[in-house]
C-alpha cells in the first residue's frame, strides 16, 4: 500500500505597497505638497498603526515610536522612521534591550529593520500623497503582524533571547547582556528604575 504525501503549499511570498527608494531628487522635493505628505502620515499612523499596535499591548512612545514589556524583562521597541531631508518616506525599526540592566540611554543593541525581515535589504515606504500614504501604511501594518511580531516572539523566552544575543558582531555587548541574564537577581526593581530613568510609559509594567 502506497502512502500519499501532500505537498506543503509554498510560503507566500510577500507583496510589497507603497515602497519607493528612499532619497527623492530636490525637484522632486519640490512638487510635493508637504502638508499633504505630513498630515497624511500622522493621520494614518493613528488609524493604521497606533490602531494596530495597542491592540497587541504595546503603548505609544515619544512622537513614532511604541513600546512593551515582554515575559523576560524586554523592552520590544518599534518606530517609524522619517527620511530627514524631505523625501517623505519612512522606515520601520524593530529592537529589544533588556530593561533590567542599567543604561541611561536606549540601547538598542539587538535590533533590526522591518525590510531586512522582508526581504534581507532595506525597505523604505512612501506618503507623499494621501493616497500612496494610506497603501505605504496599511502594507506596513501587515508586515508588522507577519514579521515584526514573529521576531519579537522569538525573543520572548530565555533560550531565543540567548540565541539571538550571540548572533551579535558586538561580542563585548553581548557578553555584557548574557552575562547580565544571568546573575541580577532583584530584574523586578531593576526594572522600575530604568522605566524611570529612560522616561518610558508607566503602564508598560
Amino acid at each position: 500500500m502506497f502512502e500519499i504525501f501532500k505537498k506543503k503549499p509554498p510560503k507566500q511570498v510577500f507583496r510589497l505597497v507603497g515602497n519607493r527608494r528612499t532619497f527623492r531628487s530636490p525637484e522632486e522635493i519640490q512638487k510635493i505638497n508637504k502638508d499633504e505628505a505630513d498630515s497624511a502620515f500622522t493621520r494614518y499612523k493613528k488609524e493604521i498603526i497606533d490602531a494596530l499596535l495597542l491592540s497587541y499591548g504595546f503603548h505609544k512612545y515619544k512622537t513614532r515610536a511604541y513600546v512593551r514589556l515582554n515575559r523576560i524583562g524586554l523592552l520590544e521597541y518599534i518606530d517609524l522612521q522619517k527620511e530627514r531631508y524631505g523625501s517623505k518616506t519612512f522606515c520601520v525599526n524593530i529592537a529589544v534591550m533588556p530593561l533590567y540592566c542599567e543604561s541611561k540611554i536606549l540601547d538598542f543593541s539587538l535590533s533590526e529593520r522591518l525590510g531586512t525581515l522582508i526581504l534581507g535589504k532595506d525597505i523604505w515606504w512612501d506618503f507623499a500623497t494621501e493616497k500612496i500614504a494610506e497603501a505605504s501604511f496599511r502594507n506596513v501594518a501587515s508586515a508588522i503582524e507577519q514579521y515584526a511580531l514573529p521576531w519579537f516572539e522569538e525573543v520572548s523566552n530565555v533560550d531565543g533571547y540567548r540565541a539571538k544575543l550571540k548572533s551579535l558582531l558586538n561580542e563585548k555587548r553581548a557578553d555584557r547582556f548574557l552575562n547580565a541574564m544571568d546573575t541580577i537577581e532583584d530584574k523586578d526593581s531593576m526594572i522600575q528604575k530604568s522605566i524611570i530613568e529612560l522616561e518610558l510609559p508607566k503602564r508598560i509594567l
